[in-house]
């Protein structure tokens, strides 16, 4: 155990008493703030203070992954669709003042053979139409 360590947990266990903590305090945060720390130390040295119990700990970074686990769902996109193609135009190129799409239709693609015949419709073959 590093001195550094030691010196926090002996500051800690005289700070703890004095802070009137209840059941539903941040413990952890104030932890952190207090001995600049960051959350898996501050939980791990309470564990050592007795002050966490480990059913506490796990329950806490369960919260934690599951925050993270959302934050993360947001920055993916939920499906990926290229912006300049829809199930009309092979290629958007603008549009109108009015708002509609001008480009380069499906079969006009096909026509001047920027797409092959296996790729015009593969989900044809899919069970589920």
């Amino acid at each position: 155990m590093s001195k550094a360590r030691q010196e926090r947990l002996r500051e800690a266990k005289k700070w703890f008493p004095e802070q009137g903590f209840t059941e539903n305090s941040h413990v952890v945060k104030a932890y952190r703030k207090k001995f600049n720390v960051d959350k898996d130390c501050a939980m791990r040295e309470l564990c050592m203070l007795h002050v966490l119990s480990s059913e506490k700990q796990k329950s806490y970074e369960d919260q934690l992954a599951a925050k993270k686990r959302k934050r993360q769902e947001g920055r993916m996109p939920k499906e990926y669709i290229k912006p300049d193609q829809d199930e009309y135009f092979y290629y958007i190129a603008g549009y109108t003042s009015g708002g509609v799409p001008y480009g380069i239709t499906w079969e006009q693609a096909r026509k001047d053979g920027l797409i092959e015949e296996d790729d015009e419709d593969y989900d044809e073959e899919l069970p589920y139409q």
